[in-house]
C-alpha cells in the first residue's frame, strides 16, 4: 500500500516538472515555470527517499 502510495506522489511530482518544462518552451522564461520544475524535482526526490526509508523500516 505504501509503494502506491509513494509512486502516485512521484507521478504527480513528475506531471509538475513535465508542466513546468512545457511552461519554459512558450513561455518567456517566467520564474513560475523555473519554480514548477524545482518543485517536481523535490516532490520526487522526497517520494522516492520516503520510500527508501519506509522500506528500509520494512526490514527490520
Amino acid at each position: 500500500m505504501l509503494r502506491l502510495i509513494f509512486s502516485t506522489i512521484r507521478n504527480i511530482g513528475l506531471g509538475i516538472f513535465v508542466n513546468g518544462a512545457f511552461a519554459l518552451q512558450f513561455a518567456d522564461g517566467e520564474a513560475k515555470a523555473y519554480w514548477a520544475i524545482a518543485e517536481g524535482i523535490a516532490v520526487m526526490l522526497l517520494a522516492g527517499y520516503a520510500e527508501l526509508k519506509a522500506k528500509g523500516a520494512n526490514d527490520e
